[in-house]
């Protein structure tokens, strides 16, 4: 136990590095929604790494980005929250991106922090491009303890990272049981997949206008029964869900019901439906708790 190694490591960075993707790999679990759209991941998930070597509490965050949106603001407060949490900060950088004023400013807010910068993304870009950001980014941030080039999305480099994060915990003892995995409920990991679908299948501004709510899950002799609510602010907004003669909202429940299957390992019933709340996206009671639901 005197090799052993234990501790929190906050996912970071702008909207859209990857840090769901990153964190569902190497936990090998489904931790947190993804979709190609920025901003999917709402507020901060703990997936845990156990090894015979070491155990990682990873929290993976919302991205963070200056905006004047209600729950945009509390999704950036709960990411600045677990910068203070962690033991290592994992910064996500996209290498198919120039380092812009946001940047620069998570840079600040982490310089007293151990810190390793991950480019992630590195499947889309020149071998030269990527050498040449991590040679500027040293250049300006000799703080940081080593840059990693990975591809989340390829399974590239992640060993690597691994080894490299392994150096900077500390020595531990386990600080959680073997079978814990995450902080969340059930009903979160059904909510989540609900709304990546309704990320996958709409654009714009719908999908940052919704929520997903899970009413009840019933447990009856060769099915589980879930009722769940997606929660739109405006008639405008529950049309577009709709659909024409419905067809989008049963898109989105088959999609959604094969997922959960899996998910939960067994037959479902999901009665899905839309409901209206204008205020949710007002008030930081009802946008934390749709968000965290």
């Amino acid at each position: 136990m005197d090799n052993f190694k234990s501790g929190t490591v906050s996912i970071i960075g702008r909207p859209n590095t990857g840090k769901s993707t990153l964190i569902n790999l190497i936990t090998d679990r489904r931790i947190s929604a993804v979709s190609d759209k920025p901003n999917t991941t709402r507020n901060k998930i703990l997936g845990v790494l156990n090894t015979s070597e070491l155990q990682v509490l990873f929290l993976d965050t919302p991205g963070i980005e200056k905006s004047n949106k209600f729950l945009n603001k509390l999704m950036v407060q709960s990411s600045m929250q677990a910068i203070g949490d962690a033991d290592l900060i994992l910064l996500l950088i996209d290498a198919t991106k120039k380092i812009i004023p946001e940047d620069i400013e998570i840079f600040r807010k982490i310089q007293d922090k151990n810190c390793i910068a991950v480019i992630n993304k590195i499947d889309l870009i020149k071998k030269s491009k990527i050498l040449k950001m991590i040679e500027t980014l040293n250049k300006d941030y000799n703080f940081i303890k080593s840059y990693i080039p990975i591809s989340a999305l390829e399974n590239k480099g992640i060993n690597f990272l691994m080894d490299e994060l392994k150096k900077y915990l500390p020595n531990n003892y386990k600080i959680l049981p073997d079978d814990f995995v995450t902080d969340q409920p059930e009903k979160f990991y059904i909510s989540e997949i609900i709304r990546e679908k309704i990320y996958v299948n709409f654009y714009k501004e719908v999908p940052y206008r919704t929520a997903v709510v899970i009413e009840e899950i019933i447990s009856k002799k060769n099915v589980i029964v879930i009722q769940a609510y997606i929660i739109v602010e405006s008639s405008q907004h529950k049309q577009i869900i709709l659909g024409k003669k419905g067809e989008m909202i049963k898109k989105i429940g088959q999609e959604s019901r094969l997922e959960i299957e899996k998910f939960l390992e067994c037959k479902i019933y999901l009665d899905l439906r839309v409901k209206i709340d204008s205020t949710w996206l007002k008030t930081k009671d009802k946008a934390f708790n749709y968000s965290n639901i």
